[in-house]
């Protein structure tokens, strides 16, 4: 049993502090592949997939209007899920005449919409884009510039929640944590995910995603890098989101994007292998090892409850704990509650990974789909 639990708590340290800090270190000796500004090569063409209301998505016609970049460049194709009970007329109304408004593939979903649009677009770049945040006006002339190195067959933008200062520390956290990975995998070859929200790729390499598929983020970049080519990360590229998410939503985001994650392992295995996917090491450090933390955690608490020197360990360390935990709510109630509540809630987002692989057993796929299909699922 000692040595499940220490192979269970190393590959967890793998996972959230190996991997980091082993990544950085060997990304420090690769240069950063991108190739500056200024160098903006042809036109693009911003596809948006929505199932928001026309109101909301003629704002993001705007806001994407708003860059920098040259205006007679830029062509935007919104795709409307097939799933909202919408003309598109209704769309039209509300947009410029330049916006070319098409209807998404049926039966409905973000994926059969977004290759609708793609299909839709005339430009050798294309760039995605989601209804719920805002691009920098720099975003779009950033990512075009990047892909005028033919290395790189896409890349990712970065994505920016509301102002730190209201945002859950933990979270902001997370989000300071894989802002570093992704800057370390861009520069050693390639992100293994990219930010649904704000990405560019060459349309030549566009494969028709699947219907129901969950995460485009992820079968994209994954067989981008597979044809050979790299996938590049522009953290001046920016998506902002002042949207706030209570705990639910949250962790009904965090559910979605883990079942994505195992619904891309089981319909395409080739992932798994170290010989066919180029971002094996990658993936299964950035990605796999997250998803199973909460098993081995258990793993290693079981391990440690199971032999009596383990059991002697785990008492004192409880009792010092909540000893500890006593003295700060007698001393500094606020901070006590602030530290359970932020307790609660890394324990309730580790619920995330199990109900993600309930869904995986299960086969429940269609975790985009709404009692109501009239508004946008997270963008």
């Amino acid at each position: 049993m000692t040595v499940l639990v220490v192979v269970a708590l190393g590959l967890v340290g793998i996972a959230w502090v190996g991997y980091p800090v082993v990544a950085t270190a060997l990304s420090w000796l690769r240069p950063s592949g991108d190739p500056g500004p200024g160098r903006v090569p042809r036109p693009v063409t911003v596809v948006l997939a929505t199932r928001e209301a026309p109101s909301v998505v003629a704002a993001r016609v705007n806001d994407v209007y708003a860059t920098v970049f040259p205006r007679e460049l830029l062509e935007v194709v919104v795709a409307v899920d097939a799933a909202v009970s919408r003309h598109l007329a209704d769309y039209r109304d509300v947009l410029p005449d330049t916006v070319r408004v098409v209807a998404g593939d049926p039966p409905g979903g973000k994926a059969v919409t977004l290759n609708a649009g793609v299909r839709t677009a005339t430009s050798e770049i294309v760039i995605f884009a989601d209804s719920g945040q805002r691009f920098d006006p720099g975003a779009i002339p950033l990512l075009a510039s990047f892909l005028a190195n033919e290395a790189f067959g896409a890349v990712s933008g970065a994505y920016r929640t509301r102002p730190a200062s209201t945002e859950s520390p933990l979270l902001r956290a997370f989000w300071w944590l894989e802002t570093r990975i992704r800057r370390a995998e861009a520069r050693l070859h390639s992100l293994v995910a990219v930010t649904g929200a704000i990405y560019a790729i060459r349309r030549k390499l566009w494969r028709p995603l699947p219907p129901n598929l969950i995460c485009d983020d992820l079968y994209v970049p994954l067989h981008v890098a597979a044809g050979g080519l790299r996938v590049g990360f522009c953290e001046t590229a920016v998506a902002s989101d002042a949207r706030s998410f209570d705990r639910q939503q949250e962790f009904s985001r965090k559910v979605r994007t883990l079942t994505g994650l195992l619904q891309v392992c089981c319909w395409y295995p080739w992932v798994l292998s170290p010989t066919r996917n180029r971002l094996w090491g990658q993936f299964v450090c950035h990605k796999l090892l997250r998803l199973a933390t909460p098993y081995l955690l258990a793993a290693a608490l079981v391990g440690l409850a199971w032999t009596e020197a383990g059991r002697a360990a785990l008492w004192p360390v409880g009792a010092a704990g909540i000893a500890v935990l006593g003295v700060i709510a007698f001393v500094r109630p606020a901070a006590a509650r602030r530290i359970l509540h932020q307790a609660a809630w890394a324990l309730w987002l580790q619920a995330a990974p199990i109900a993600a692989t309930l869904n995986a057993v299960r086969g429940r796929w269609d975790v985009w789909r709404r009692k109501t299909l009239t508004t946008a699922e997270a963008g």
